[in-house]
């Protein structure tokens, strides 16, 4: 079976057959002009998100929770990162920046954007503020959309795709984000590892994805009520503990989701 599957990895071209047994098979995206690729990994323990553009500049969102510096060094090295520009924080707990030191004296990266002011903030940190809009790569707009406690919300609109990347899970945050015209969202990444009984009917209808998000939190599993209303208006559900990691590969025009 395993073999089965290198070969159809290797078949779309995702693997190097020829990496030899015991070293880091590596996953080439084959990203072109104006492709890039958003990569949710599948760590045991905590978020971590990679954005990768065709030109080569990378971006990650969160580093995982406490026990996976080996993990999400693996993945980066099976993804040809070698280097990372920008790291994204989206909540200061320890299932989100547990190996936030180790990406830093490994990458050193330019610019550290935070939603709030709860932790220490080096030199090169930036504060994101709500209604304030920044271009991460070409053509991939980040508007915040809610920087409320300890928690970061913010859509990511590259051409016809975007992707809600939700920190909050709370009635009120849900309130106020149905004012907001998301109801072109393809993709929700869940908040908080899935645990609350949150996005309720309202909200789901008002953004209406195609496709679902699910990080994991070692020891705990995701909302059972949560699961069958998702279930229930069938909406796609990829949960990264499942199904390993979840490729969005997009250009200005389409999108393909693949898990690896």
């Amino acid at each position: 079976m395993r073999w089965l599957l290198l070969f159809c990895l290797a078949l779309y071209g995702l693997v190097d057959p020829s990496v030899t047994e015991g070293a880091v098979r590596k996953i080439d995206l084959m990203l072109e002009g104006e492709e890039m690729a958003i990569v949710f990994l599948p760590l045991a323990n905590g978020e971590a998100t990679l954005l990768k553009h065709a030109s080569g500049k990378n971006v990650l969102i969160n580093t995982g929770g406490i026990g996976t510096e080996r993990q999400l060094k693996k993945w980066l090295d099976q993804f040809h990162v070698t280097e990372i520009d920008e790291v994204i924080v989206t909540n200061d707990e320890k299932e989100y920046v547990a190996n936030l030191d180790w990406v830093i004296d490994t990458f050193a990266p330019e610019k550290l954007i935070v939603g709030h002011l709860q932790m220490a903030l080096p030199h090169n940190c930036e504060v994101w503020k709500e209604g304030e809009v920044h271009e991460i790569f070409p053509h991939l707009r980040a508007e915040v959309l809610c920087t409320e406690g300890d928690d970061l919300t913010f859509s990511l609109q590259y051409g016809d795709l975007r992707l809600l990347y939700m920190g909050h899970a709370s009635e009120e945050v849900e309130k106020r984000l149905l004012a907001l015209p998301l109801n072109d969202v393809n993709i929700l990444k869940i908040a908080h590892f899935g645990l609350y009984d949150r996005p309720r009917n309202a909200f789901l209808k008002h953004v209406d994805p195609q496709v679902t998000i699910f990080f994991k939190k070692r020891d705990h599993v995701p909302n059972q009520r949560l699961l069958e209303r998702l279930y229930e208006s069938w909406i796609d559900i990829y949960q990264t503990e499942r199904v390993g990691s979840v490729v969005v590969k997009c250009d200005l025009d389409h999108y393909e989701v693949i898990t690896l």
